[in-house]
């Protein structure tokens, strides 16, 4: 896997950044410990990527992924609102908490849909010519 030929981080990383105003990309690395870890079936292969809002805490939205895939692209749930993501792993038969990621907001659309769809009447006019 080229993923793994470069050295591991020492700390796991869980990374949230805003793509464009409709999603997230995340990103995250596990230590060579965790990765072994996954490898050796502690953990089940599959993780789950949470957004909960920052403000309280609340779940957003969630996501499986494979553990290796290293990253993933998560759909805003709510625009302007600043959320946080949160990686489980399945072991035992439950779901165990691993990493909490940084706080990331979402860019703002380009004004309102309406003001998006704005025409003057002069191209109006040329459409109708």
């Amino acid at each position: 896997m080229p993923g793994l030929s470069r050295p591991l981080p020492a700390e796991d990383r869980l990374v949230l950044l805003p793509k464009n105003p409709g999603s997230f990309f995340v990103f995250w690395q596990l230590s060579a410990g965790r990765s072994e870890a996954f490898r050796s079936s502690v953990f089940q292969p599959e993780i789950e990527l949470k957004l909960l809002f920052s403000d309280d805490n609340s779940p957003a939205s969630s996501m499986k992924f494979p553990w290796q895939a290293g990253r993933g692209y998560l759909p805003v749930p709510a625009p302007g609102r600043t959320c946080q993501a949160a990686l489980y792993a399945f072991r035992n038969g439950a779901w165990e908490k691993l990493l909490d990621s940084n706080q990331a907001a979402p860019p703002c659309a380009a004004g309102m849909a309406e003001d998006r769809a704005y025409a003057s009447l002069e191209f109006h006019k040329k459409v109708l010519q």
